[in-house]
């Protein structure tokens, strides 16, 4: 265990420093160094490639790790796993290129007249994508390796630092648009050429040898099976979060309304960041109760992760919301990208509703009725893309705002209706009431803080004014009443740290 817990603890330092690097990166150079088009073709360059290497991939970097144990043998070259995992994989890509570059028209038809500068980068897309299907399968053979630092940090500090300073050196003028796409791709390159050299030199495992033997065993049905739902799974999964970004070019006024979506989405998903990090804590303590027919404990969980998701997210919520005004008047461009505030809202109420709602999909994953998860996301799948193609020729990106919280919504009523129906349980308790009172009163107190002016100086006095006043309101009423035991235990552990280093 001693590896996995380093490992995890220093992959969450690099994923939240990248957090930043990439916040940096959408809010304050891309946005100011580029126009809302080029800003949109920047946007989709991040977007496209992932969804099409995850239908190209066919699944294979999941069936890597899901059978690597049983092809694991150093002598014999892990019989090939790897090499076999890149020519499934390459193999989707060259079914992909054909398809791609044959709906060339179609491709024409749908973005040609509004976003025409994302026709002119169609050549782009698949160079993107064929480095992104290298470092999925190379990654996945890092971490059956145990190894997922270095990934993290490739993924996560080397791609979003490289393209920083492609956005400095653009923002000089000493490159175009096309160089600094240029330079994008060059960066993929070095990480792929940065994999092959730690796991040649740092693993000692770099086996690229073919081995197709095991179709003649038992063990291909169970490959092929699982390969099958998981590309549908993995498909809709990385299709899911870009997918406004397919229909906005599309419609009334192209790259720019994507643009403004792309900025207030960056800054309202900040608030949904902890349930990562909850999930992934509380998913093993959930698998191990299941199979441990512990009821009271996943009950317990369940309550516990509802309650203290919901008073990080009403308190990211608050920091957002309340301070919204003055996050736009800092970022560059505010006359343009202010226009998102409503999509912030929106979004933001959905990331709280999910927080709020618990743990319900690891709960159901975990359960006996894991494929009804599966299948409740196929579901949410559907609703959103149907509420896309409605809402957005309607509202743009208001409209695929309006979509993503519709549809979040259902999906957690329908998720919520199951469970309470097949375990007889729900998350919500009394204090769920509290701290929504707690958070609409400490709204109300903070909104009436005045502005003190509009330079950058004044609007960063005003956020840190109004967040001290979030802080204390919600924060002390938290601890006062003592709404969250796990809370109030750490509030204790703080305040007998203060006490013994400052007040003794």
């Amino acid at each position: 265990m001693g590896i996995i817990i380093r490992q995890s603890v220093k992959n969450s330092l690099v994923t939240y420093i990248g957090v930043i690097i990439g916040t940096i990166n959408v809010l304050f150079l891309f946005n100011k160094f580029l126009s809302t088009e080029q800003f949109g073709i920047y946007t989709l360059l991040t977007s496209y490639p992932i969804v099409f290497a995850s239908i190209s991939n066919l699944g294979a970097p999941n069936i890597l790790v899901r059978f690597f144990n049983r092809f694991k043998n150093s002598e014999e070259k892990h019989n090939g796993i790897l090499g076999n995992s890149l020519f499934l994989s390459l193999t989707g890509y060259c079914v992909f290129l054909v398809l791609y570059f044959r709906s060339n028209s179609l491709f024409e038809n749908i973005y040609g007249k509004e976003s025409p500068l994302l026709i002119e980068y169609f050549w782009v897309f698949p160079i993107f994508t064929f480095f992104i299907i290298l470092q999925s399968n190379l990654e996945a053979y890092c971490r059956v390796h145990l190894r997922i630092v270095f990934p993290a940090i490739v993924r996560e500090i080397f791609h979003k630092g490289f393209n920083s300073i492609l956005a400095i050196i653009f923002s000089y003028q000493l490159i175009s648009f096309n160089q600094l796409i240029f330079g994008m791709v060059i960066s993929l390159l070095i990480g792929v050429l940065g994999y092959l050299f730690y796991i040649k030199f740092i693993l000692h495992s770099l086996f690229l040898k073919l081995d197709f033997s095991f179709v003649k065993k038992p063990i291909f049905k169970e490959i092929y099976l699982y390969g099958f739902w998981i590309f549908i799974a993995g498909s809709a999964a990385s299709t899911l979060p870009h997918i406004e970004k397919f229909f906005l070019p599309a419609n009334k006024g192209g790259l720019e309304p994507t643009s403004i979506f792309a900025i207030a989405l960056n800054i309202a998903l900040v608030i949904s960041i902890p349930r990562n990090a909850v999930a992934a804590i509380s998913e093993p303590l959930i698998a191990e109760s299941w199979n441990q027919n512990n009821l009271k404990n996943i009950e317990e969980i369940y309550k516990k992760s509802s309650l203290n998701l919901l008073i990080i997210g009403v308190l990211l919520f608050l920091g957002i919301w309340c301070n919204v005004e003055n996050i736009f008047n800092i970022i560059p461009n505010t006359n343009i990208y202010s226009k998102g505030k409503i999509v912030v809202l929106l979004v933001g109420l959905y990331c709280l509703i999910d927080m709020a709602t618990g743990l319900n999909s690891e709960m159901i994953r975990h359960s006996t009725f894991y494929k009804y998860d599966f299948y409740f996301f196929l579901l949410r799948f559907s609703f959103l893309t149907f509420a896309n193609i409605y809402l957005i020729p309607i509202y743009s990106y208001v409209g695929a705002a309006w979509a993503m919280l519709v549809s979040g919504i259902f999906y957690n009523v329908v998720k919520y209706i199951f469970i309470f129906v097949k375990f007889n349980m729900q998350p919500f308790r009394a204090q769920t009431i509290y701290v929504l009172l707690l958070g609409f009163f400490t709204f109300a107190v903070a909104s009436m803080v005045p502005s003190f002016g509009n330079s950058v100086f004044m609007n960063l006095l005003n956020i840190v004014v109004r967040s001290f006043v979030i802080l204390t309101l919600f924060v002390g009423g938290i601890a006062y009443f003592k709404m969250s035991d796990e809370l109030d235990k750490i509030f204790n552990q703080c305040y007998s740290i203060f006490r013994n280093r400052f007040l003794k």
